[in-house]
């Protein structure tokens, strides 16, 4: 299976791409969130690409939509813990 994707233009593409690796970054911390730990590392990896897309004039609001979810789970899980 072969996908093809045609961007209109490099800022299009650039785009595509941090909302694509926001997607794997918090897919990515699922199973942590699955065993009642805190996802950290996620939490902190979409901090620091929500900044650089920020810095380069990108759209963060998606990445942000994950960051502020694994906040609020992370907060809760940490609350659970007594930490």
């Amino acid at each position: 299976m072969k996908n093809e994707y045609q961007f209109f233009d490099r800022q299009s593409f650039v785009q595509a791409s941090f909302n694509e690796v926001a997607r794997i970054v918090a897919e990515h911390g699922h199973p942590c969130l699955d065993v009642c730990c805190p996802a950290e590392s996620t939490e902190r990896c979409l901090e620091h690409l929500a900044v650089v897309a920020s810095d380069w004039s990108y759209d963060y609001s998606l990445i942000d939509a994950h960051l502020e979810t694994y906040k609020k789970a992370n907060a809760e899980i940490r609350e659970y813990l007594g930490e």
